[in-house]
């Protein structure tokens, strides 16, 4: 799972606990004082907003980040950015009956059905390298592909839910909502949030981008593309909540 869906799926978490105790507190502590119970619409369509728009930017993020893989795939390699997925080949689906050779026992072959036996070897497993090496192309252009997709669904979608709530929150709230608590909480949890994604990713992304500029992967695609992509993606956003959350505190000070 990617790590901006953690992240999404503990905020969803920890929202609904922050919820759940928070408004069992707030209504034993009205009962308690007999005040009569009621609902702020306003202040809970606020929240609503705000979670949109988080849901909305990370979202986004995940889309932003694919797309910057792709384009990373686009110069340094697909590979580079992608592990090849499963592609079946027409190969697949013919049976290939084994030669009788190959049935009988070693040691009752001759000189001349070893070495024929060893070329019928020898030829299945060039064939069989040549179809890996096409599925694996093949599986990177699949890759490729359904990146791309998943890349412009998701930042598409996150834009219009994230512009979509902030629309909202902007005719909703005035000037003295802006510097009340409830944005205060909003700017740091963001801040908090892309914070972990940056700074998880970004020394992960750094290693592994230099392993596979530096070293021999033995064969292994490491595939270090979608780390650095999200890295690149989190860490502007996160500098831009990290200084209006500076920013509102000293105003408040």
């Amino acid at each position: 799972m990617d790590i901006v869906w953690i992240v999404l799926l503990a905020f969803g978490i920890l929202l609904a606990l922050g919820l759940l105790v928070g408004g069992a507190f707030f209504l034993v502590m009205r009962l308690r004082s007999g005040a009569s119970f009621s609902v702020d619409l306003r202040a809970l369509v606020r929240l609503y907003l705000y979670v949109g728009i988080i849901a909305g930017l990370l979202v986004f993020t995940q889309g932003a980040s694919e797309l910057i893989k792709g384009g990373a795939a686009g110069i340094a390699g697909k590979d580079f950015s992608y592990h090849p997925a499963w592609v079946e080949l027409p190969v697949d689906k013919d049976n290939q009956p084994q030669h009788p050779l190959e049935l009988a026992d070693r040691r009752d072959l001759t000189t001349e059905e070893l070495q024929q036996l060893s070329a019928i070897l020898a030829e299945r497993d060039e064939r069989n390298a040549k179809n890996n090496e096409e599925r694996n192309r093949l599986g990177l252009d699949r890759a490729f592909d359904e990146g791309l997709i998943e890349g412009i669904s998701f930042a598409l979608i996150g834009a219009l839910v994230w512009a979509a709530h902030m629309a909202g929150r902007r005719w909703i709230e005035g000037p003295e909502d802006r510097a009340g608590p409830l944005n205060r909480i909003y700017l740091i949890l963001l801040t908090v949030i892309f914070g972990v994604i940056t700074i998880v990713s970004l020394p992960q992304a750094v290693f592994e981008t230099l392993r596979y500029a530096v070293l021999d992967t033995g064969g292994r695609n490491d595939a270090p593309g979608g780390a650095l992509a999200l890295s690149i993606t989190a860490l502007p956003i996160w500098l831009i909540y990290l200084w209006s959350s500076i920013r509102s505190v000293r105003r408040g000070s």
